[in-house]
C-alpha cells in the first residue's frame, strides 16, 4: 500500500515505539497523550484498540490507572481539538487517513468498528 495524503502534500514517518513512550509520559497533557496513544498503536486502518481498562492505565499515573470517567474526559477533549477521530473511544482511538497511514502490517479487523 502507497503512503499519499493528496498532491503536494509533503509527508514523513514517525516512530510509534517514541509515541507509546510519550503516550505514557505524565507531564504531557492528557489530550495530547490520548493522540500520541493513538499514533503510537494504530494499525493499518488508523485505529488503535486496547482492551479494557488499558487506556486508563497507560495515561495514569505512579501506577495508578485513570478513572473510567477521567479516561472518557481525556478521550473527548481530544476529540474536541481534533486529535482523534470522533469515533473513538477508550475501547479504540481512531485516526483519520488525513492524519495517519501506514503502509506495513497485517489487516486485522477492529473489532469494535468492524473495519478491515
Amino acid at each position: 500500500m502507497a503512503i499519499s495524503f493528496g498532491h503536494d502534500r509533503p509527508w514523513g514517518g514517525v516512530s510509534q515505539h517514541e509515541y507509546r513512550r510519550m503516550a505514557q509520559h505524565p507531564g504531557h497533557p492528557l489530550a495530547y497523550r490520548v493522540h500520541f496513544a493513538a499514533i503510537g498503536w494504530a494499525d493499518r486502518q488508523g485505529h488503535a484498540g486496547f482492551q479494557p481498562g488499558r487506556l486508563a492505565a497507560l495515561l495514569g499515573k505512579d501506577g495508578k490507572s485513570l478513572s473510567d470517567q477521567s479516561t472518557r474526559n481525556a478521550v473527548a477533549r481530544a476529540k474536541e481539538h481534533d486529535l482523534v477521530s470522533p469515533r473513538s473511544g477508550a475501547a479504540c482511538l481512531v485516526l483519520t487517513s488525513h492524519l495517519f497511514q501506514k503502509g506495513k502490517g497485517a489487516p486485522v479487523p477492529c473489532r469494535l468498528h468492524q473495519v478491515r
